[in-house]
């Protein structure tokens, strides 16, 4: 048979066989996710009222806190606002908030992004030596990564601690104690970060920052955990319409308990799922790496023909599809 003819054939085959996969995730996720009643889109649209109300306030606080500590923003003020005109700088300096690191916007980016990147391209093009220009970027992309990382592991934290933070100031409120005083309590008995976000609370509402505001900047601050975001609405709707707050708190962290402890379950029942994934897609590169080394003929055509590296790359493609797929099966929504 054709050379060409078989690579258009593999191809096709190639093409159906994600087009397979691609429908049974769909057909997974529409299965898993039906499409909500009447009253639930209802509840969505109220939901999403509330959370456009919540964003125009954050930005509006964001603007007047931003004019408050103009001077302790940047390490240099003059270079930290010609870098506000790059919208990535902007998301930079939001993520280095979000991830508690006291470096300045300013000095992150230039001298732990830009600069190290731009040598390590200009050597590499200089020497002709293009995987070290090619290190540039990778730097580059390396450094935001590791302020993602950082963020999501101060996340995990603040998640963790939040139900027992909401138990104490449950236990303030019972006790006799006002709002402003439980968070206090909390600024000063609970470890980071939670005791710096709540003690970042009681430093606005002290500048005369009204509660709503100040929760609205924390929502601001923490934008991807739902719990801060249910916990600041019932906060400003009992300070607008009454109500029992302990109780409302109190309910809030038995909820967040209860999901942890869901989760967990969830956990150990897929952990079996989870690490047949993990078998499955490392043994084909474990056993190509092992053929290389050892049996070396045996996987030559795969490197040295041209057919070799087209199944390469359409394996590698095959097994990314197939890795993400079995990821999205054993990863449930609580």
């Amino acid at each position: 048979m054709d050379t060409t003819l078989l690579l258009l054939l593999i191809l096709l085959g190639l093409l159906l066989m994600a087009a397979g996969f691609g429908a049974a995730v769909f057909l997974f996720q529409r299965y898993n996710n039906p499409e909500p009643t009447l009253i639930q889109k209802r509840l969505m649209s109220i939901k999403d009222r509330s959370h456009d109300e919540l964003s125009e306030a954050a930005t509006e606080t964001s603007r007047k806190f931003a004019l408050l500590f103009k001077d302790a923003e940047y390490q240099n003020d003059r270079l930290g606002q010609k870098l506000e005109r790059i919208e990535f700088f902007l998301k930079l300096k939001i993520r280095l908030q979000q991830a508690g690191m006291a470096t300045p916007a300013d000095q992150y980016f230039v001298g732990n992004m830009l600069l190290p990147a731009t040598v390590l391209i200009i050597l590499g093009l200089a020497s002709g030596f293009f995987a070290l220009a090619l290190a540039g970027p990778v730097w580059f992309a390396g450094a935001y990564l590791q302020v993602l990382f950082k963020r999501g592991q101060r996340y995990k934290k603040f998640i963790t601690q939040f139900p027992d933070a909401l138990g104490m100031i449950t236990s303030a409120l019972r006790a006799g104690h006002s709002f402003q005083s439980a968070l206090t309590v909390v600024s000063t008995e609970m470890p980071a970060p939670i005791a710096t976000e709540f003690a970042s609370m009681v430093k606005d509402i002290n500048l005369g920052i009204p509660v709503r505001e100040s929760l609205v900047r924390l929502v601001a601050k923490l934008d991807t955990l739902p719990d801060v975001r249910m916990f600041a609405t019932a906060v400003s709707i009992q300070r607008e319409a009454g109500g029992n707050l302990a109780e409302v708190l109190e309910n809030l962290g038995y909820t967040i308990r209860e999901r942890f402890k869901l989760k967990g379950q969830i956990a150990a029942l897929t952990g079996q799922s989870r690490l047949t994934g993990y078998v499955l897609g490392g043994a084909p590169a474990f056993l190509l790496v092992v053929l290389s080394l050892f049996f070396y003929g045996y996987v030559a055509p795969l490197y040295e023909t041209d057919l070799g590296h087209f199944a390469l790359i359409a394996a590698f493609i095959l097994q990314v599809i197939g890795f993400f797929i079995m990821k999205k099966i054993v990863d449930i929504r609580v």
